[in-house]
Order: C-alpha cells, then sequence, then structure tokens
C-alpha cells in the first residue's frame, strides 16, 4: 500500500494519461472486482424482475461517492408505501427492518472492503488480494456503511415530518457527497482510519477543487444511464443482461475516481 502524502501532488512527475485512457488500462486487470457490482444488483431479485417487467427509460446521474452497480444507472420502478431497498430485496415489514439493514451493513462492508482494497492495491501494485482487502478493512469499511445509514436516516427521516425540506436534504446531501467523495479511496489508499480519512478528503477536495471530474462524473453515468435501461426494461432476461453490462461499468467508474484521488493525494500508481 502506498505512503500517504501530506503535499500537493508533484505534477512534473505526475501521470500525463488522460484519466479514461488510465482507467481503461487497469481495467482488464481488475476485471474480476466486476464480479461484486453485478452480486449487488441481482441481490436486489424482487427490484429486478420488477424493472424489466416494466415500460419506461431512466436517466439517472450518479455523483463519485461510492460503489456503483446497475443501480446507479436504473431506477427501479416504485409502488406505493414505504419500503427500503437493500441488497437482497425490498423488505417492507418494521420489525425485519432493523436486522435486515444490520445484515446490509455487514455484507456490504466486507464486499466494500474487498472491492474498495482491491483497487487500491491494483492501481499502485499491479496485484491485488480480494480476501486479505477484506481482513485489513472489513471493520473500517462495516463501520463507515453503518455511519453513512445513521447519517442518511438523521438527513431524511424529517422529511417524513416535513415534506418540503426534501429539496432542502437532497442540496446537502450533494454538497456533502462532493466534499466528503475521496474519503472510502483514501481510506483504502493510503490505509487511513475513518475519521482520518474524511479529514483528508476534506483537505484534498478543498485544495484541488474537483468540482469538473465531480460533474462530469454525473453527466457520463447520465448518458450511460439510457442505453442500460433501455436493456434493463426489455423483460427479465434484459434486466439481468442489464446487470452483467453495469458491472464492469460501474467498475470503470469506480477506478477512475480511485486513479483521480490518487492523483490528488500525490500517491503514486502503475502503468
Amino acid at each position: 500500500m502506498s505512503r500517504p502524502s501530506s503535499g500537493p501532488p508533484d505534477t512534473d512527475g505526475g501521470p500525463t494519461e488522460p484519466i479514461a485512457e488510465r482507467t481503461l488500462s487497469h481495467l482488464g486487470r481488475l476485471l474480476p472486482l466486476a464480479l461484486v457490482p453485478l452480486a449487488t444488483a441481482l441481490f436486489r431479485a424482487r427490484e429486478l424482475l420488477a424493472t424489466g417487467n416494466a415500460d419506461g427509460v431512466s436517466l439517472r446521474a450518479s455523483f463519485p461517492v461510492y460503489r456503483y452497480d446497475l443501480w446507479n444507472f436504473v431506477d427501479p420502478p416504485r409502488g406505493g408505501g414505504a419500503s427500503v431497498s437493500l441488497p437482497f430485496g425490498s423488505l417492507e415489514p418494521l420489525p425485519l427492518l432493523a436486522p435486515a439493514i444490520g445484515a446490509y451493513v455487514v455484507v456490504s462492508g466486507a464486499l466494500s472492503a474487498g472491492y474498495f482494497g482491491s483497487i487500491a492495491d491494483g492501481i499502485t501494485t499491479g496485484r491485488f488480494d480480494f480476501v486479505a482487502a477484506v481482513r485489513r478493512f472489513g471493520v473500517r469499511l462495516i463501520l463507515l456503511e453503518a455511519l453513512v445509514v445513521v447519517a442518511l436516516a438523521a438527513l431524511f427521516l424529517p422529511l417524513i415530518v416535513v415534506p418540503p425540506l426534501f429539496v432542502v436534504a437532497i442540496v446537502a446531501a450533494l454538497v456533502v457527497s462532493y466534499l466528503y467523495f475521496p474519503t472510502v479511496y483514501v481510506l483504502a489508499l493510503e490505509d487511513r482510519g475513518i475519521r482520518s480519512a474524511a479529514v483528508r478528503a476534506r483537505e484534498l477536495v478543498d485544495r484541488d477543487r474537483p468540482l469538473g471530474f465531480f460533474l462530469a462524473v454525473a453527466v457520463v453515468t447520465a448518458l450511460c444511464s439510457v442505453p442500460v435501461s433501455l436493456l434493463a426494461h426489455a423483460g427479465p432476461a434484459g434486466a439481468v443482461a442489464a446487470a452483467v453490462v453495469a458491472a464492469p461499468l460501474g467498475l470503470a467508474f469506480n477506478v477512475a475516481t480511485a486513479l483521480k484521488v490518487a492523483e490528488m493525494a500525490g500517491v503514486e500508481t502503475v502503468e
């Protein structure tokens, strides 16, 4: 794992290729990691089936905040009533909500540990070990997942009482997403704790102001969402095919963001 750099990146010796080309150069080596976004998409089997049986098209922009899968490109059909989206489907009965969220946090955190740890190793050493990354980052990523769930609940639950606050909550979520989007990447690239990674992420964003990259990712994901969603709405087989197509696509966005954060942090990457 690369050592953290406290100063600005060395632009004289830094990468000169566009980030899209650098992403493609790493993608072939990291392609087995696409099984993670494929799994998280397929776990939501109920929504996958509903999407395949529904007509329509999605135009969904996703900012570089976390792990991409099919559901960052496609909006599943929404039924009536309140429900919570989980990797293994939608659960509505309240008594099942807490244990389901707990299971989600553990499973998703462990997958994220292997996924982001492997991406960090892959772009900095050219090799990765998914199981070793789970061991190394598992506790931190599970805790980070739990903190994110609590933060989202604190942000959006008041909307049940005061719905007009919805716009304010969305804007607040976007601002926080921008200020802290490098956190999980910094955690893995520089082997930091959660608090240290969050502080470091904020410092990098304040210094480098990567708003152009942040918005560019949203635009490109929106463009990708149209063909992916057309495939996803072409029946159950089309929905499964869309999940397969979206998996390496989502991996590419995560790798591109990791490369951008490594560049901001002055962490050396391999060609």
